[in-house]
């Protein structure tokens, strides 16, 4: 199209055989005339769509050119438009002998530029021109003129026709101007609902798309479609430590030289690598050919992530989970290829070695199994489902009752029970960890309650709590509100916590910790050996109690180095004040070594499984309502005997 300035100019065409017709036409158009004479209205309105100057340009002046047959008109045409200088009007005399007559070159020249202004000139009013507007569309731009004419109606109508023209070329070129800005928006919005802001990777829609495209031509192609999935470990630690800054160049330069590595290959194995989530990525592979290749494959993402970076002067070491999938062995269309890779994923992530894990059938049982113990779960508590076992402890001196552990059991209405490993980790993922330590410490508080209504009960009973309890800033509250309902002295509740959680943020744990202490719980380590800190930790926290791993106690009479560890642990105890407790005692020459090594409390089956509050008070009166539980009394009443 002309740009609008330019077309301002109003450049007519007269097409005639007769030369003092043209004449005419030229004495009737090209003289200086009053630019509102006779299109006054049409004056204004092209002020008001153009300005006050442009106007006075464009109005009622005419640029003519004349030919004398069809033919030639045609080619002025064509020339004009190549030119960039189009006819706003093509006057166009209907016979023009021996040529092409106006119709023919009517019909040619709407062809050429659909937007000029066609009149037809004749003498007579013919059958040629009753249709001309469905012969020579649109109807608004054909039209019929009369002669002979007098020269004002010739001025009114090329003036009319003229003005016509440069609104018609106005609104077209603010079309196409709006229709730029539509596609620039769109390609905006495109590249916001697609691309990922911060890396300018396909995001996670985007590479849903791109691999079921993957998907629709593998039909045509050998090998499988492979899905890899990596996500950064400790990327918020990154971000926490160097700042969000470090963390999007961090982002940016993994995206980056995956793309280097593997997207510029050969264009028919060409990778697609995206972004998948926060700190999660996706490399495609169309044309894999066999499970080694696959292997190899996802090999290289990982080595090629766990390449040092240079981010802000430092080098960056990372470690990648990775999970992998593949179509058409893992789905047959792309979110469930991508929903495989994501549980490969997330099985990756839980290994401690970080190895890559390959997407397999138990997997999505797994998965499923999960997604209904979730709901479960959450019913299970709203149900009062989940309820406390109680193991006891003993003195090793004397074989009395010192203490009880209550441990977490869901127990579903069919009598089966869920192991705590299933639904603790679970609570935590679901955000509900703090709930289902309410419900256990209500549940011991009740069951205290009751032992303490029905005699002279003075033993503590200790409750788990984990890191995320720590965490929660209305912890101390919470215990107070339930021990205060349930009217139990503090004394009678223990918290026992594992060393690993314990050492995750001393930062968080001391002042919580501090605050228990202050109230009157007691505060126990569990799993103690475990840890990986220093053990100036046990100076700094209001402990009372260490309980050695079960996994020392285990092999006490199989390694001389372990019974060392052991009795190290015991004096490191007894040297600091606290009092020792061995936890999974299941023989009696274990309980005979700890009872050697001057273990203060010992606990496990060789005293007693974890049982319901009921079956607890038998074997506390010396009862067993099991012939197990008999098996268990008789031998602690024979280690009581010893004592």
């Amino acid at each position: 199209m002309a740009n609008l300035k330019d077309t301002l100019v109003n450049r007519v065409l007269v097409v005639d055989d007769d030369a003092a017709l043209i004449a005419e036409y030229l004495r009737c158009l090209e003289e200086d005339i009053d630019p509102a004479w006779g299109t006054s209205t049409l004056y204004d309105l092209e002020k008001a769509l153009f300005g006050q100057e442009q106007a006075e340009k464009g109005a009622a002046r005419f640029n003519v050119q004349t030919q004398n047959q069809g033919e030639a008109a045609v080619e002025a045409v064509k020339a004009a438009v190549a030119m960039d200088a189009p006819f706003a009007i093509v006057f166009l005399d209907i016979r023009m002998p021996p040529g092409m007559d106006g119709i023919e070159a009517a019909k040619k020249i709407r062809a050429i530029d659909p937007d000029v202004n066609i009149v037809i000139v004749s003498g007579s009013m013919g059958p040629e021109v009753d249709n001309l507007d469905c012969e020579i569309p649109p109807a608004d731009k054909i039209f019929f003129f009369k002669k002979p004419f007098h020269a004002v109606e010739c001025r009114q109508l090329a003036a009319a026709l003229c003005g016509k023209w440069h609104s018609d070329m106005a609104l077209r070129h603010a079309n196409e101007e709006l229709e730029r800005r539509v596609r620039e928006r769109t390609t905006a919005l495109h590249k916001l609902a697609y691309y990922d802001p911060v890396t300018r990777l396909p995001n996670q829609l985007l590479l849903l798309e791109k691999l079921q495209g993957l998907i629709d031509k593998s039909e045509d192609s050998e090998g499988d479609s492979v899905v890899v999935l990596l996500d950064i470990e400790r990327f918020s630690f990154i971000n926490e430590t160097m700042g969000y800054d470090a963390g999007t160049e961090l982002l940016r330069s993994i995206g980056s030289r995956l793309q280097r590595a593997f997207c510029s290959e050969d264009p028919g194995k060409r990778a697609v690598v995206g972004r998948f989530g926060a700190d999660e990525f996706a490399v495609l592979m169309p044309g894999v050919e066999h499970d080694i290749a696959i292997r190899d494959f996802a090999e290289r993402v990982k080595q090629t992530v766990e390449e040092p970076f240079l981010i802000q002067g430092r080098d960056l070491f990372l470690k990648a989970s990775i999970g992998v999938a593949w179509h058409p062995v893992h789905g047959r269309d792309a979110r469930l290829v991508y929903r495989c890779a994501e549980a490969a994923l997330h099985r990756s992530m839980r290994s401690p070695d970080g190895s890559i894990t390959y997407y397999h059938s138990e997997m999505r049982y797994r998965a499923r199994h999960k997604f209904d113990l979730e709901a479960e779960f959450r019913n299970a508590i709203e149900s009062g489902l989940i309820t406390a076992f109680y193991q006891p402890q003993q003195f090793t001196d004397t074989g009395e009752l010192a203490g009880v552990e209550a441990l977490a059991r869901w127990i579903r209405p069919d009598g089966t029970i869920v192991p705590p490993s299933d639904f603790i980790p679970l609570s935590e993922e679901l955000g509900m960890s703090d709930l289902l330590f309410e419900s256990v410490l209500t549940r011991v508080c009740i069951d205290v309650a009751g032992w303490r209504d029905a005699g002279d009960w003075t033993v503590p009973v200790s409750v788990n709590i984990s890191a995320h309890q720590l965490r929660n800033a209305d912890l101390v509250s919470l215990i107070k509100k339930v021990l205060q309902k349930q009217n139990i002295e503090q004394n009678l509740i223990n918290l026992e916590l594992t060393e690993t959680a314990l050492l995750e943020d001393l930062t968080i744990a001391r002042p919580v910790l501090s605050d228990l202490n202050a109230y009157g719980v007691g505060i126990h380590i569990d799993d103690f050996g475990t840890g990986y800190s220093s053990l100036s930790y046990l100076a700094q926290l209001p402990v009372q109690t260490l309980k050695i791993d079960q996994s020392f106690v285990a092999n006490l009479t199989e390694s001389e180095t372990n019974t060392r560890v052991v009795q190290s642990i015991i004096a490191l105890g007894k040297a600091m004040g606290l009092e020792v407790v061995a936890e999974g005692v299941e023989t009696d020459r274990q309980y005979a070594i700890l009872r050697k090594l001057k273990c203060d409390l010992v606990q496990g089956y060789f005293i007693a499984k974890p049982m319901p509050a009921d079956r607890f008070c038998h074997w506390r009166a010396g009862h067993a309502d099991t012939q197990s539980l008999k098996h268990e009394s008789a031998i602690v009443n024979i280690d009581k005997g010893r004592g």
